[in-house]
């Protein structure tokens, strides 16, 4: 068993890109501009709500690596806000 599994790539993917083209209807949408660093950062921490629904929906159907994936990803975007909170 390797280290990147198949399973473990399709969730890293599904968990970036779900907030990712949610994150892009929103900023299409709401028509702000993207130097309010705030205003992005809190909308791009509210896209990544749906990655709970993928989270615990693998976890139900016993798909562990997949729900590490999105777990590694909402890592990631959590680490995105922080810093655009931080430095934005």
């Amino acid at each position: 068993m390797g280290l990147l599994t198949k399973q473990l790539c399709w969730g890293l993917l599904m968990g970036l890109g779900v907030p990712m083209f949610i994150l892009g209807i929103a900023t299409v949408n709401l028509n702000f501009e993207l130097n309010e660093a705030d205003t992005f950062a809190g909308i791009a921490s509210l896209c990544v709500l749906p990655n709970l629904l993928l989270f615990f929906g693998s976890l139900r159907k016993n798909n562990e690596p997949f729900a590490y994936g999105v777990l590694a990803s909402s890592i990631l975007w959590a680490l995105l806000t922080f810093g655009l909170k931080l430095f934005g």
